[in-house]
C-alpha cells in the first residue's frame, strides 16, 4: 500500500469519526437532512414541560410595551407593526427589528427554537412602506382570481422579505348581510367565488413561505349583521355556504392554520367546538397545519359564553377542542392545568407537534433571519407597484351611465369640480396599516382621486377642489362637469343599520391646496351633508358624477336618479386615484362585477341571489323584493354578444366537464366581460337554490374580436348535502344558464349526471 493511499484511508477514517462523533452529540432537530417528522420526535423529547407549554403561547406587545417582552413565547405578533408614529419606518428598519427580536428570542431559547413572527396581511402587509393592494372586496370585484394570485404572490414576498412569517388573512367569511362591518374585509356573497379568492390568496402565501390563515372559522356574524354574534345558521346551510371556503383553502390552498371565529355555532363558541375544530377540520378536511384563537377569544368562552367556570377551564375546553394557540398572551394556565391533572401532557404534545412541524417546513430553525438590504430591493419594486396599479385599474365597476356620460372627454372637458369627503384623502379601507385613513399622506407618491385628476388632465383641463363650507352650487356652475367622491364608516367593530350616505363632520384643510379632510378629532368647523351636496349638484344642470369608495352596499335611493354616471371604486389602494381618473376618461374601460347583491335599503336585507324555491313568493306588501343591481352586475363602455353555447350531453365524473360559449365585442372600444355560468338542479332529494354560480372567466376584448371561453366545472359542482348529510352527486339533469349577471340570462342548455 502506497504512502499516499495510507494517508488518505487515515483521513477519511478521521473525518468519518468526526462525523459520527458530531452526530451523536449533536441532536437530530438540528439535523436539516432528516425529515421533518424525525425531528420534531426528538425536540420534543428534549423539551420540559415548561418549554413546550411557552410554544403555545404568543405576544403582542405596542410600542410603549416593548420592555415586557417574553422572548420565550413561541408566537410574537412582530415589532414592526407597531414601531411606527405619523411617519412608517423604512423597510431596512422594518427587516432589523424583527431580526433582533428573533435573535433574542432564540438566545432565550435552551433548545434555541425559533419565534415565528406573525401580523397582519389582508390586502397590504401591516408593517411599514408595503405596498397597499385593494382591499380584498374590490379584488372580488375583478372576478380574476389569476390576478388576485398574482397580487397574493407579492404580499407573501412582502411579507417574508422582513421576517413575517404568518398572517392572519384571508378572510373566507360569506357576507350575506352588508350591515356586517367587515364585509370589505371578504369576498362578497357568493361560494364559489369566496372559495376561488381564498384559494388564490392562500396558496400564493403558502407557495412564498408565509403561513395562511384563513379567518373566521366559521360563521362570523350573526342576526341583523352583527359582528361575532352567535350563528344561528342551520348546519345545512354551514355546510352549503360557510364551511365551503375554508374546505378549499385547505384542500386547495394548502392553509396551514385556521383561526376560530369568536362566536358560538350551535351553541358552542368556535373557540371549543371539538365539532369544527377536530371533527370537521382535522378528521375530514385532513387538515394537518395549527389552530389559532382569534385575540383574547378563549378567554370570551368563560367571560362571553358563560360555557366555562373560569378562564383556565376554558383554556383547557378549548385545547382538548383541537384549538393549539391563544393570541395573544394567551394559554397561561396551562402548565397548572397538566400538573393537577385538568389536561394530559399528551394533549400538549399534540399541539406541539403540528406547531413545530410548521416551524421546521419554514426552514426557521436553519435560516431564522432576513436580509434587510434584500427587503428594501423587494419592497415596492417597480414590479410590484405596477401589479398594484393593474388591481386598481381592475376593480373599478360602472353602476350607472345615462347617455354615455363616461367616458368623460378631455377635449370638450376644461374644468372639473371636485367634491366630497373622500375626495382627496386616501380612501383604502380596514386592515391598511399606517397608510390607512388621514395617514395616507405619508405615502411618498400620494395619488389621492383629485390628486390623479390633476395628474391625468395635467395641461388639458382645470381641476378645482371644493374646499370647506362654500357655496357648492357655485363652483359647480363654473365646470363642465363635478365629480363627487362619497364616503360612508364601516371596519372591524362598525357595523352598520342606516345604509344611506352619513353625514361627515368636516373641516378646512391647513394644507397649500386648501384640501377638506376627514375630522381627526379637533374642532369642527362644519358638518357636510354628503347626500343633499350630491342633489344640490345635480340641481345645477352640470352633468353629475358619483365616486364611491366603500366596501359594501349603500342605499343610494335618494339621488339615484339625478346624477348622470356612478363609479363604484371600492377601497381600491395606493393606486386607487390614478385608476378612477383613468376609468371617468376612458383610458381604461371598467370591468368589475358586483360581489354581492345591491339591495335597495336595509329592509330588503338580507337579499341574496342563491336563494331557495318560495312556498308563496319572493315580494313584500310595499315592495317587488327585487335588489336595485344584481350579483355579478356591471356595465361597460362598450357592448358583448354570446354566441355557441356548447355543453357536453353528459357530466364528466372523473375528471372536469367543460362547457364553452363564445363572446363578440360588438361595441367600439376595447372592454372585459365576466362570463358567469350558473346551474340548478332540477330534482334533487333536498331543495336546491334557483341558481348557483359554478364557474366564471374575465376576458378581454378588442372591438370586433371573439373568443371561445371554455369554463370547467368540477366534478364537485353538481353536489349536494343529502338528506342524510352526505356530501353525494346525485343523477338528474340540470339546467346550465350562461349570464350576464345573476338576474340576467343570455344562453341556456341542459347537463345530465348519472351514476355511471
Amino acid at each position: 500500500m502506497t504512502k499516499m493511499k495510507k494517508e488518505f484511508i487515515f483521513i477519511v477514517f478521521i473525518v468519518g469519526f468526526a462525523v459520527s462523533a458530531y452526530s451523536q452529540k449533536t441532536p437530530a432537530y438540528k439535523n436539516a437532512s432528516l425529515p421533518v417528522e424525525q425531528r420534531v420526535d426528538n425536540l420534543i423529547s428534549l423539551m420540559t414541560i415548561e418549554e413546550k407549554v411557552e410554544q403555545l403561547q404568543s405576544q403582542l406587545l405596542f410600542s410603549n410595551q416593548f420592555d415586557r417582552r417574553n422572548y420565550k413565547v413561541g408566537h410574537m405578533r412582530n415589532k414592526a407593526h407597531f414601531i411606527h408614529g405619523n411617519i412608517p419606518e423604512s423597510v431596512v428598519r422594518c427587516a432589523e427589528i424583527i431580526n433582533e427580536d428573533t435573535r433574542e428570542a432564540i438566545k432565550a431559547s435552551r433548545l434555541g427554537i425559533p419565534v415565528l413572527q406573525h401580523g397582519e396581511a389582508l390586502h397590504t402587509p401591516l408593517w411599514g412602506r408595503a405596498t397597499c393592494f385593494p382591499q380584498s372586496i374590490g379584488m372580488a370585484a375583478t372576478f380574476d382570481d389569476e390576478l388576485y394570485g398574482r397580487v397574493s404572490g407579492v404580499i407573501a414576498k412582502e411579507t417574508r422579505a422582513v421576517g413575517v412569517r404568518q398572517v392572519y388573512a384571508p378572510v373566507v367569511n360569506i357576507s350575506r348581510d352588508p350591515r356586517w362591518g367587515r364585509t370589505e374585509e371578504g369576498y362578497g356573497e357568493d361560494v364559489l367565488l369566496n372559495s376561488r379568492m381564498g384559494v388564490a390568496y392562500t396558496r400564493a402565501l403558502e407557495k412564498g413561505g408565509v403561513v395562511a390563515s384563513p379567518k373566521h372559522y366559521v360563521d362570523n356574524y350573526g342576526d341583523g349583521g352583527h359582528d361575532s354574534y352567535a350563528s344561528n345558521v342551520s348546519w345545512r346551510v354551514l355546510r352549503e355556504v360557510f364551511l365551503e371556503p375554508f374546505r378549499a383553502c385547505i384542500e386547495e390552498g394548502g392553509a396551514r392554520s385556521i383561526m376560530a371565529s369568536y362566536n358560538s355555532v350551535d351553541g358552542v363558541p368556535a373557540s371549543s367546538s371539538h365539532y369544527l375544530l377536530t371533527d370537521i377540520l382535522r378528521n375530514e378536511w385532513n387538515f394537518k397545519g395549527y389552530v389559532v384563537s382569534d385575540y383574547w377569544g378563549v378567554n370570551g368562552v368563560h367571560s362571553a359564553h358563560k360555557v366555562a367556570g373560569s378562564y383556565a377551564e376554558a383554556q383547557a375546553q378549548a385545547l382538548e377542542a383541537g384549538l393549539d394557540l391563544e393570541l395573544p398572551g394567551g394559554y397561561g394556565a396551562l402548565l397548572s392545568l397538566v400538573k393537577n391533572g385538568r389536561i394530559s401532557e399528551q394533549t400538549i404534545d399534540q399541539s406541539l407537534r403540528r406547531i413545530l412541524t410548521v416551524k421546521f417546513e419554514l426552514g426557521l430553525f436553519e435560516n431564522p433571519y432576513v436580509d434587510p438590504k434584500e427587503a428594501d430591493k423587494t419592497v415596492r419594486s417597480r414590479e410590484h407597484m405596477d401589479i398594484a396599479l393593474e388591481a386598481a385599474r381592475k376593480v373599478m365597476t360602472l353602476l350607472k351611465n345615462s347617455n354615455n356620460t363616461l367616458p368623460l372627454s378631455d377635449k370638450d372637458i376644461k374644468k372639473v369640480g371636485v367634491f366630497g369627503p373622500a375626495a382627496n384623502v386616501m380612501s383604502l379601507g380596514d386592515y391598511s396599516g399606517p397608510y390607512g385613513g388621514a395617514k395616507g399622506e405619508y405615502l411618498t407618491d400620494k395619488i389621492t382621486p383629485y390628486e390623479g385628476l390633476k395628474r391625468r388632465l395635467q395641461g388639458k383641463a382645470e381641476v378645482v377642489l371644493h374646499s370647506g363650507n362654500t357655496d357648492v352650487a357655485a363652483l359647480a356652475r363654473t365646470c363642465d362637469v363635478a365629480v363627487f367622491f362619497a364616503a360612508i364608516q364601516e371596519g372591524e367593530g362598525e357595523d352598520r343599520s342606516i345604509l344611506t350616505l352619513p353625514k361627515r363632520n368636516m373641516k378646512p384643510a391647513e394644507s397649500l391646496d386648501n384640501a377638506m379632510i376627514v375630522d381627526t378629532g379637533e374642532k369642527l368647523s362644519f358638518e357636510l351633508d354628503q347626500e343633499k351636496m350630491i342633489e344640490d349638484l345635480a340641481a345645477c344642470g352640470v352633468k353629475t358624477v358619483v365616486v364611491l369608495q366603500n366596501g359594501s352596499i349603500i342605499d343610494i335611493r335618494r339621488w339615484m336618479d339625478r346624477v348622470d354616471a356612478i363609479l363604484e371604486a371600492w377601497y381600491a389602494g395606493e393606486y386607487g386615484g390614478t385608476a378612477i381618473a383613468e376609468a371617468l376618461f376612458g383610458d381604461i374601460n371598467p370591468g368589475g362585477r358586483l360581489p354581492m347583491t345591491w339591495a335597495r335599503h336595509a329592509g330588503q336585507i338580507p337579499v341574496y341571489y342563491y336563494i331557495k324555491p318560495s312556498g308563496r313568493g319572493y315580494r313584500y306588501l310595499d315592495d317587488d323584493g327585487k335588489p336595485l343591481f344584481p350579483f355579478g352586475y356591471g356595465l361597460s363602455y362598450t357592448t358583448f354578444e354570446y354566441s355557441d353555447l356548447v355543453i357536453p350531453e353528459k357530466v364528466t365524473k372523473d375528471g372536469y366537464t367543460k362547457i364553452s360559449v363564445t363572446v363578440t365585442n360588438t361595441g367600439t372600444v376595447k372592454g372585459d366581460e365576466v362570463v358567469q355560468l350558473y346551474l340548478h338542479d332540477e330534482l334533487a332529494s333536498v331543495a336546491r337554490p334557483l341558481k348557483e354560480l359554478k364557474a366564471f372567466k374575465r376576458i378581454t376584448l378588442n372591438p370586433g374580436e371573439s373568443r371561445q371561453v371554455e369554463l370547467t366545472l368540477p366534478y364537485r359542482s353538481f353536489g349536494l348535502w343529502n338528506r342524510d348529510m352526505k356530501f353525494v352527486v346525485e343523477p338528474g339533469v340540470f339546467k346550465v344558464m350562461i349570464a350576464k349577471d345573476a338576474a340576467t340570462n343570455i344562453l341556456e342548455g341542459k347537463i345530465t349526471a348519472t351514476d355511471i
